[in-house]
Parts: C-alpha cells; sequence; structure tokens
C-alpha cells in the first residue's frame, strides 16, 4: 500500500517537474525567436547557415551591442558565435575566431561547416545530463523498493543480526620505515 502511495507521489512530481520544463523551454524560444522575427536579414542568414530547422539547435539569441548590431547565438550544447549587421541586409558570421562573409558562397559554407563543428564539439553535456537523471531515477526505484522492505514499514521486526552491524578492525599497516631494508 506504501508503496503504490509513494510510487503515485513520484509520478505526480515527474509530471510536474516535466511540464514545468516544458514551459520554460517554450519561453526561452519564444525569447530566441523574438529577435530572429525583429530582424528579417537574421532569419534568412540563420536559415542559410544552418537550415530551417535552426530554432532546435539554438538556445538563445542575444543582442550584445548597438554599433555595429551584434548578436550572440547560443547553441543547446553551450557553444556560441557571433553574427554583425553591417548594413543592408549583409552579416558578417564570427565563428571561433574566424570571420565569415556569407555574401561569398564559399564563406557561406565554410561557416556552415564550422556551426556544424561547434555543435559536434560539445555534445556530451546533454547526455551526462539524461545519464544523471536515469541515475536519479534508479536511485529513486531503489530507495522504493527498500521502503516497502524496511520492517518499520511492514510491521516485522528485523532479525538481531541485522540490527547490530558487525566492523571488522583495519589491517596493521607497516610504515614506510618498515619497508625498506637497511643496509
Amino acid at each position: 500500500m506504501i508503496k503504490e502511495l509513494l510510487l503515485e507521489k513520484y509520478i505526480k512530481k515527474a509530471i510536474r517537474k516535466s511540464l514545468r520544463e516544458a514551459e520554460e523551454q517554450a519561453k526561452q524560444a519564444e525569447k530566441a525567436m523574438y529577435l530572429i522575427y525583429r530582424f528579417p536579414g537574421l532569419k534568412k542568414l540563420m536559415e542559410d547557415l544552418m537550415s530551417p530547422a535552426y530554432g532546435r539547435f539554438i538556445s538563445n539569441i542575444d543582442l550584445v551591442a548597438p554599433k555595429p548590431t551584434t548578436f550572440v547565438v547560443k547553441l543547446i550544447n553551450g557553444e556560441d558565435f557571433n553574427i554583425s549587421y553591417i548594413g543592408k541586409d549583409n552579416f558578417i558570421v564570427k565563428i571561433s575566431g574566424k570571420r565569415y562573409d556569407p555574401i561569398n558562397i564559399g564563406d557561406l559554407e565554410r561557416a556552415s561547416r564550422s556551426i556544424s563543428d561547434l555543435l559536434e564539439l560539445n555534445y556530451a553535456p546533454a547526455i551526462g545530463a539524461e545519464k544523471e537523471q536515469e541515475q536519479q531515477n534508479s536511485d529513486l526505484a531503489a530507495d522504493l523498493s527498500s521502503a516497502s522492505n524496511t520492517p518499520e514499514i511492514s510491521g516485522e521486526t528485523p532479525p538481531p543480526s541485522e540490527t547490530a552491524p558487525t566492523e571488522t578492525p583495519p589491517d596493521e599497516e607497516i610504515s614506510p620505515e618498515e619497508e625498506t631494508p637497511t643496509a
């Protein structure tokens, strides 16, 4: 009975947490897309650089300097690159310290490849977060199963061997002076 109640509480908590995270992601995406829609040339550039599905790979876009208008684009893995507006729908893209002029097709392709490299470079944090979540879930599952097996909850008394844990004395250590033979 208690196991079912604990499981029900865990499910409710997990659902609330996932709904909260989904709301936060939607707010962040809306904030990031605000600048994209405010500067139509920026939207076209992002589509040229990444693809029409660029929103999946961007966590945030911030305006960092007024003249020249400079944006910092933060990717989902924590990496970022800069885009500077130089007038009349012309931009300069700066990725990892290198400048690319998207008007030139070769530079546009190299910039695209550099962004792809940035996305590949540090993809581990998202995977680590998933593994951490799985670890927390397995810990909680272990706690739930141990809670249902504890004598206090089930009404049983524990056997005497489990009430008094026995400790073994530590082995005597040999000091470094005793190990080395004297000649």
